[in-house]
C-alpha cells in the first residue's frame, strides 16, 4: 500500500512568503526548454537523453523531497515538493542564475536518489576576486578514515562512513550565468531507498520555514523538542512523514535564545520601558556593580500594586535556583488571595543571598508598595534573609519554614529516635498540638527531663528556635493554610515548568507574564463559580447557606470540612462564667486530622455570639474551627454565622472590587486574532485537514491522480493570486514613495530628542556575570517533613527481617554451615 502522505505534499513546495517571482513550476511540457528551480535550461539539455539515473527514478515510490530554499541564505530552511515530483538528472552545459540554485537543483536530485551532497571546495577569480567555480560531492565522498582509538575525555560522535565516493556536480562561471561543467553519477556506495531514512541524511534534514515560524510559536510556550516533533508527527499524519528528526529542532530552539543572551540586559530594559508605555504602573528597579553590570533587579506589575493591600496580611518568600542562565537566585513574593490562590506579588534576582542584597530587594518591594509592611511573613531558616526582614520590615512577625527545620531534625536526630519510639511520638505531639508558649515549654521542659535529653546539644539548637517555628507561638497571627513556605516552593515548582536553566532574563521575564495569565485565568475560573454556579450543602444547618452566598467557594469548602469533623467530635459543659458558658469538645474516638486525640475548650457568649477556641483558627485561618461550630449546634445557634467572623478577605469581590479590574488587553473581547495568529492557525488546520485527506487519496494510483491534478491546480491558481498580489503591492509602494518624496520636501528638519536619566542607566546595564549557587540538594526531598519520621529499618540480609543484621542473625546462627558471613558480604 502506497504511504500516506504528509501534508507537506499539498502545499506543493509554495512557501507563503515567497514572491511571484520565487515561485517554481514541476511541469515540464513538450516542445517547451525544461525550468529548474525557476530558471530555464538551455535547450541543448535536451540532448543529453535519458540515463540510468531516470529509469531508475521511474521505478522508485513517488515520495516527499525536501529542498534547500531559496530564501535560507545558506541557512537551514528549506521548502518540499510533491511527492509524485521527479527532479531532472543534471547534465553537462546545464545552465543556472547562482550557484545556489544550483546545490539546490543537485540537493533535490541527492534525496530523490538516496544520498546527501555537500560543498567541497570553491575559487575565486584572480581577476576580480569574485566566486567562479564550485564542486558539490557526495556526503560520503573521501578516504575512508583509519581506526583508531578514542580518548576517554573526547567525545565519541558518530561519524559519516566515507567510502571514497566520486559523484560530483562542478559549476563554473559563464557570463552572468553558471555552467555544470561536471558531472559524476556513479556512486561507490549503496544509496538509500527507504523514503522514511532519507531525512536523516544530512543535507536533507532541514526544517521547511514556514515550519519555523509554527515551532516559535510552540516554542514561546515552553514545548520541548520531544514534544514539537510529537505535534508534528500529528500534522504529517505519521512522525515517519515529518521530513526532518527531533536533532534539528532541538538545535533551532536552542538558537532562538542565543541574540537574547547576547543582548539580554538591554533588551529587557527596553521591554520594561515598552511594557510602562501601556502599563504607567509597572514598577521595575536594578543596582549595577563598578563594570556596570547588574547586580540585583526588581519589578512588579500594576495588577499587583492593586491588589496588594487587600492581601499584605501574608507573603510568602522564598529563593529558588536553575531558573536563568547566570545562576541567579530567583526570589518571588507570593501572596494569598480571596480563592485561597497564590499570587505573585513581584519578582526579583539578586546576585548572591547576602543580606546587603536582600536589604536592598525588600526596599524595592516597599517603594513599589508606596512603603506599606506585610504583616505576616513565612521564608526559609536563613540568617541573611532574617537579617534584612529586622532592617527593612521592622515591627513585623517574621516565621520560619517549618518543612526546611524539620528536615534538619530528620537528618540529625532520626537515628538518635529510631529506637525510641516514644521520644518520636511526644516531640511530634508537642510542637503540634501544644496550644500556648507556656503550655509549649512546660510539656517541653517534662519531655527532655523524662528521655534524658535536655543535655543533647540538637533538642537546645531546636529549643532556641521555638519562637520561629512552633506552632503555639504563632496561634494569633494570621497565617492560613499553611506553616510551611509551601506557596513559594509550589509557585517555584510550576516556574520551572515555563523555564529553563539555560534561560535568559528575558525569556524568564516573557514566561513569567505567561504564568500571571495562568493565574488570572484561575481566578477568573473562580468569580465565575461564585457568580454564575452553586453545590450542593452537606447539612441543613442555615449557616451553612450563608457562608456558601458570602465566601467564595474554595473557602467555603473549607468551612465545610471544618462542618463535617463537628461530628467526630462530643462536648459537654463544664462551668458558667459572667460572659457565657464553658465547654469541652473532645473526640469520640481516636484522632481527628490537624487537631489530634486532645479535647479543647470552648467559651461560649451566646448572647454576643463570640466563640473562643483555643485552638484559635479563626484568627490564623479567618474561619471558625470545628469545635466552635460544635458549641453553636449544641447550643441551638445554627441559623447565622456571626458577621464579626466573617473575614473581607475571604468574600466574594464586591462591585467595586470587580469594576477597576485590568482591561488593558492586548486583544479586547470581540477583537479578531492578528494576521500572523491566523496565519498559523491556518496552517495548523490545513496541515491536518490534508493529512487526513492524503490517507484516502494514497489508497491506489487513480486517486494520487486525482490528488496531483487538483494540486496543480491549487499550484497555477495560487502563483496567479501571488502575482496580482505582488503587481498590487508595487504600485501601493510607488504612490506611497511619491507622497513621501513630496512631504519630506515640505517638511523641516527635526530636532533630536535628549534621553531622560532612566534611559541613559538602562544603556549603561550589563549582563550579570554567573553567580556562585548554593548547589542542588543532594538528597531527594523527604515526604511527611512536618514531623520527625521513623527511620525505616533495614533489612536482615539472612531471615529478610528488620530488627537486626545478619551477624545476630537467629536463622544464621542456627545453620552456621549453610550462612557464612564471608558469603553473605562478598
Amino acid at each position: 500500500m502506497p504511504r500516506a502522505r504528509g501534508f507537506e505534499y499539498w502545499f506543493g513546495g509554495i512557501d507563503l512568503n515567497a514572491t511571484p517571482e520565487a515561485s517554481t513550476s514541476t511541469d515540464q511540457h513538450a516542445g517547451q526548454p525544461p525550468e529548474v528551480g525557476g530558471h530555464r535550461v538551455d535547450p541543448q539539455g535536451d540532448e543529453a537523453g535519458p540515463s540510468n539515473n531516470d529509469q531508475q527514478a521511474d521505478s522508485r515510490a513517488r515520495t516527499g523531497v525536501t529542498l534547500s530554499s531559496e530564501e535560507s541564505d545558506g541557512e537551514a530552511e528549506v521548502e518540499s515538493t510533491p511527492e509524485g515530483y521527479v527532479p531532472k538528472v543534471p547534465f553537462v552545459g546545464m545552465m543556472f542564475d547562482t550557484p545556489e540554485l544550483a546545490l539546490q537543483h543537485y540537493n533535490r536530485y541527492a534525496h530523490h536518489i538516496g544520498f546527501s551532497v555537500k560543498i567541497e571546495s570553491s575559487r575565486r577569480c584572480a581577476k576580480d576576486g569574485e566566486l567562479d567555480k564550485f564542486v558539490y560531492v557526495c556526503n560520503k565522498s573521501g578516504k575512508p578514515r583509519e581506526e583508531e582509538a578514542v580518548p576517554v575525555k573526547q567525545r565519541n560522535r558518530k561519524l559519516t562512513v566515507l567510502t571514497d565516493c566520486k559523484a560530483k556536480l562542478r559549476v563554473k562561471r559563464d557570463g552572468a550565468r553558471w555552467k555544470v561543467t561536471q558531472f559524476v553519477e556513479v556512486h561507490t556506495h549503496e544509496v538509500i531507498d527507504k523514503f522514511a531514512l532519507k531525512k536523516y541524511l544530512r543535507s536533507h534534514n532541514k526544517i521547511p520555514a514556514e515550519e519555523k515560524k509554527f515551532i516559535d510559536l510552540l516554542h514561546e510556550v515552553n514545548l520541548t523538542s520531544g514534544r514539537i516533533m510529537e505535534i508534528m508527527g500529528e500534522l504529517y499524519g505519521s512522525k515517519q512523514n515529518v521530513p526532518y528528526n527531533s536533532k534539528p529542532v532541538s538545535n533551532y530552539t536552542a538558537k532562538l535564545g542565543n541574540y537574547d543572551r547576547i543582548k539580554d540586559i538591554p533588551e529587557l530594559l527596553e521591554y520594561f520601558e515598552e511594557i510602562k508605555k501601556d502599563d504607567p504602573r509597572f514598577f521595575y528597579r536594578f543596582k549595577l556593580d563598578a563594570e556596570n553590570k547588574v547586580e540585583n533587579l526588581f519589578w512588579v506589575d500594576s495588577k499587583a500594586r492593586d491588589v496588594y493591600p487587600l492581601y499584605n496580611d501574608c507573603i510568602s518568600f522564598d529563593t529558588t535556583f536553575m531558573t536563568n542562565q547566570y545562576s541567579m537566585p530567583c526570589a518571588p513574593f507570593i501572596g494569598i488571595n480571596r480563592y485561597g490562590q497564590s499570587i505573585q506579588l513581584g519578582c526579583g534576582f539578586v546576585r548572591n543571598e547576602s543580606s546587603v542584597n536582600f536589604v536592598w530587594l525588600f526596599e524595592r518591594f516597599l517603594e513599589a508598595m508606596d512603603g506599606l509592611h506585610p504583616l505576616n511573613i513565612i521564608t526559609d531558616q536563613d540568617a541573611a534573609i532574617r537579617t534584612a526582614i529586622l532592617i527593612v520590615f521592622i515591627g513585623i512577625i517574621h516565621r520560619f519554614c517549618r518543612w526546611h527545620i524539620m528536615q534538619k531534625v530528620q537528618e540529625k536526630l532520626g537515628t538518635f529516635v529510631a529506637q525510641r519510639e516514644d521520644l518520636r511520638l511526644e516531640f511530634n505531639d508537642v510542637i503540634d498540638y501544644s496550644m500556648t508558649p507556656e503550655e509549649f515549654e512546660q510539656r517541653w521542659a517534662n519531655m527532655v527531663e523524662t528521655h534524658g535529653v535536655a543535655d543533647n546539644t540538637h533538642f537546645l539548637d531546636l529549643y532556641d528556635l521555638r519562637e520561629y517555628f512552633v506552632p503555639a507561638y504563632f496561634r494569633h497571627r494570621f497565617f492560613p493554610f499553611l506553616q510551611t513556605t509551601s506557596r513559594s516552593e509550589g509557585f517555584n515548582a510550576v516556574l520551572k515548568q515555563y523555564v529553563h536553566p539555560h534561560d535568559s532574563l528575558v525569556r524568564f521575564f516573557k514566561q513569567y507574564m505567561k504564568l500571571q495569565e495562568r493565574i488570572d485565568v484561575t481566578e477568573d475560573a473562580h468569580e465565575f463559580d461564585g457568580d454564575e454556579k452553586t453545590v450542593r450543602l452537606w447539612g441543613d444547618f442555615p449557616m451553612e447557606k450563608q457562608i456558601l452566598q458570602t465566601y467564595t467557594m474554595p473557602i467555603y469548602h473549607r468551612f465545610q470540612l471544618e462542618l463535617r469533623k463537628i461530628t467526630s467530635y462530643n462536648v459537654r459543659d463544664i462551668g458558667v462564667t459572667e460572659q457565657g458558658s464553658i465547654h469541652e469538645v473532645f473526640p469520640i474516638q481516636g484522632s481527628v486530622r490537624g487537631y489530634g486525640r486532645r479535647s479543647y475548650r470552648v467559651d461560649a457568649d451566646v448572647a454576643n455570639g463570640i466563640y473562643n477556641c483555643e485552638c484559635c483558627k479563626i484568627n490564623r485561618d479567618g474561619i471558625l474551627c470545628c469545635h466552635a461550630l460544635k458549641v453553636m449546634t449544641h447550643l441551638g445557634m445554627v441559623t447565622k454565622y456571626p458577621e464579626h467572623y466573617i473575614l473581607p478577605r475571604w468574600c466574594l469581590p464586591p462591585p467595586d472590587i470587580v469594576a477597576p479590574r485590568d482591561e488593558r488587553q492586548e486583544k479586547p473581547v470581540g477583537q479578531k486574532l492578528s494576521r500572523k495568529d491566523m496565519r498559523l492557525l491556518r496552517y495548523g488546520n490545513l496541515c491536518s485537514d490534508f493529512a487526513k485527506l492524503a490517507v484516502g487519496l494514497a489508497a491506489s494510483e487513480k486517486t494520487n491522480e486525482i490528488a496531483e491534478r487538483h494540486m496543480r491546480a491549487m499550484e497555477k491558481e495560487m502563483a496567479d493570486l501571488k502575482k496580482a498580489n505582488a503587481d498590487a503591492l508595487k504600485k501601493r509602494k510607488s504612490a506611497k514613495h511619491a507622497v513621501n518624496t513630496n512631504t519630506a520636501n515640505d517638511s523641516q528638519e527635526s530636532v533630536p530628542m535628549e534621553e531622560d536619566a532612566a534611559t541613559v542607566e538602562n544603556r549603561k546595564a550589563r549582563n550579570p556575570p554567573m553567580s556562585a549557587t548554593k548547589g542542588r540538594p543532594g538528597s531527594k526531598r523527604k515526604k511527611g517533613g512536618l514531623q520527625l519520621q521513623k527511620p525505616k529499618q533495614g533489612l536482615c540480609g539472612v531471615c529478610k527481617q528488620p530488627g537486626h543484621d545478619a551477624r545476630t542473625c537467629e536463622v544464621r546462627l542456627a545453620n552456621p554451615e549453610k550462612y557464612s558471613l564471608l558469603g553473605l558480604f562478598h
